[in-house]
């Protein structure tokens, strides 16, 4: 195997390997009523799926691609994935004192910084929006509750 392929076939092997992993864990949810046509398992089992056929294909278009088809390789910038591991992290840390609302909006800005958009207010906005939408899906739309934080006053239902 060529020094060039090496890469692409281990990130294929290890995408075939996660997959089949979630495939294996989503065996082991229980499953609601015996007419379920749609159980709890089906939607793990299709992304566990879906992650092992991406593998075999990258795996097989990397083994497929000649020599002078492989670009140079590009010098690796490891700034936006640090940032965005980091907000993730925090969101991870804090999400149960600050609520899923600013959680999720602070990821949001985070990741568009990362990428290179400078317009913090408008994304802040916008992921304010988006986690607000969310959480109304979840919780009203579900059933969900997500954790809310200091905005929980705000959302409290009359039992």
């Amino acid at each position: 195997m060529s020094a060039h392929r090496l890469p692409g076939t281990l990130f294929g092997s290890a995408v075939v390997a996660l997959g089949v992993a979630v495939v294996v864990a989503s065996q082991q949810i229980k499953t609601g009523f015996t007419y379920d046509v749609v159980g709890p398992a089906m939607f793990s089992n299709l992304i566990g799926i879906g992650l092992t056929l991406s593998g075999v294909a990258s795996v097989i278009s990397t083994r497929r691609a000649s020599l002078e088809d492989l670009p140079d390789q590009p010098k690796l910038n490891l700034w936006p994935v640090g940032l965005i591991s980091a907000a993730l992290l925090l969101e991870a840390a804090l999400i149960s004192r600050l609520g899923w609302i600013p959680a999720v909006a602070t990821v949001f800005v985070a990741g568009t910084y990362a990428f290179g958009d400078r317009r913090i207010l408008a994304n802040a906005v916008i992921g304010l929006v988006l986690a607000t939408v969310i959480l109304l899906v979840f919780t009203l739309g579900l059933g969900i509750d997500l954790p809310l934080g200091p905005l929980e006053p705000l959302f409290q239902r009359d039992q």
